[in-house]
């Protein structure tokens, strides 16, 4: 093994290259790693004399520091190299590429890599993607960074070490979005959406398959319409459905309703009968009225439910149910009857029944109500929720105060359905 000092890549990058008789054979130009068991291992040197290039095994190497590269070339002269599909190289398929940092949920540029010894040969052990990784490869910048020392503000290191990635791409030849996968299903959707909106449109389709359906709609509704419909004309419709089902309704009628009525029509023959439902219903209300902003998910139970056996329903419901401040009360026909908040359930007896707690002069809206209505409903007796009522005082839906929201603040989610289903 040859005598190997910790360096970056760009301290050796373009150094001469010596042989054994203390002859120039050429300037380092890349070098050729494969997958390890912790982190990549170099195999070859890409060696450029004027405009041909030459391979040395990294088991020819000598010397490997910032300073100085000596190899055994033999007797014989380098062998040629020529680029092979399978081959991953440093300065080309890693160098300036982008990667998913997860703490900062955010999109940065691979400026530099460590490179050390370890298990026994030269391999990657971190990925710089701060200032210093910059400035160690433009003129000046070591003169940069030296001025900072003296004023005693040195440069923060912001290296990150490759036993915390994990390539989607198993082979490490795009290493676009290098991230373990369970980190990336923690993020928040509306950080997943920005990550989205700075990849190329290739990978964003590689993060949304590897996320679960339920995170990948949540991602794929904060995103604007545009980019959208430009994920999902690359992926499968049957992961599309898949999706969806897993989205609110109203969410999944917000993407559907933004498609054409063809491909809509299309989605909701693949997804299970009873979502799909739910979805073309939604579908048929005008924009930005009650019947438009609802969700369907809402819990509701007879008056005769106790506390205890509402808490039992609600653990079994809470899955499928994305909003959880009221519990309705209604009859067989769905007729509201009451509301109950979740304080009151909270700190009520076990045994306590529903139509013991409930609210009966329950504040409400009806299908076609528009936003003005519902925001002024909303605001006057500070709710978070409004229940939506069709004409024989059924229970029909709930819109809540973050529809309302979406409404009057800026945001590219903001519904533009089509009237596709009347």
């Amino acid at each position: 093994m040859a005598y190997v000092a910790d360096v970056y890549f760009s301290e050796v990058l373009r150094k001469d290259v010596i042989d054994q008789y203390g002859k120039k054979i050429g300037v380092l130009w890349d070098m050729a790693i494969v997958p390890g068991a912790k982190s990549p291992k170099v195999v070859r040197l890409i060696i450029r004399n004027r405009k041909r290039f030459y391979e040395v095994p990294v088991e020819n190497l000598n010397l490997f520091n910032r300073y100085v590269i000596t190899v055994n070339a033999g007797e014989s002269v380098p062998k040629p190299y020529e680029l092979k599909e399978e081959d991953i190289l440093i300065k080309r398929h890693i160098l300036d590429k982008q990667i998913l940092d997860v703490n900062g949920a955010k999109i940065v540029r691979v400026n530099d890599l460590k490179l050390g010894e370890g298990d026994g040969a030269i391999c990657i052990m971190g990925i710089d993607v701060g200032l210093n990784g910059i400035l160690r490869r433009v003129d000046g910048g070591k003169a940069i960074q030296n001025v900072f020392a003296l004023l005693n503000r040195p440069i923060t290191e912001h290296i990150i070490g490759w036993d915390y990635l994990q390539t989607i791409d198993p082979d490490l030849r795009n290493l676009t979005l290098n991230v373990a996968r369970k980190q990336l299903g923690e993020l928040h959707p509306a950080d997943l959406a920005d990550i989205l909106a700075e990849i190329p449109l290739e990978q964003g389709t590689e993060i949304l398959s590897s996320l679960d359906e339920e995170l990948a709609g949540e991602a794929l509704h904060e995103v604007s319409t545009e980019l959208r419909e430009k994920l999902l004309k690359e992926m499968d419709k049957e992961t599309i459905s898949d999706i969806l089902e897993e989205m609110p309704p109203d969410e999944a009628a917000d993407i559907l309703g933004d498609m054409s009525e063809e491909t809509s029509n299309e989605l909701l023959s693949l997804m299970e009968t009873e979502e799909a439902e739910e979805v073309k219903d939604l579908l048929s209300y005008e924009d930005d009225t009650a019947g438009g902003l609802m969700t369907t998910e809402l819990l509701d139970f007879p008056p005769d439910t106790t506390v205890d056996e509402a808490f039992a329903n609600m653990r079994l419901l809470s899955p499928d149910v994305e909003f959880i401040y009221y519990v309705y009360v209604v009859d067989e026909e769905d007729h509201l009857l009451g509301v109950v908040s979740l304080r009151q359930i909270l700190t009520s007896p076990i045994d306590a029944k529903l139509a013991d707690l409930m609210t009966q002069n329950v504040k409400s809206v009806q299908l076609d109500a528009d936003k003005k209505e519902i925001s002024r409903l909303l605001s006057k007796y500070d709710l978070i929720a409004v229940p939506v009522l069709d004409e024989e005082k059924r229970i029909r839906g709930v819109v809540t105060i973050d529809d309302i929201i979406d409404l009057f603040v800026p945001n590219p989610t903001r519904r533009r359905k089509r009237k596709a289903f009347q």
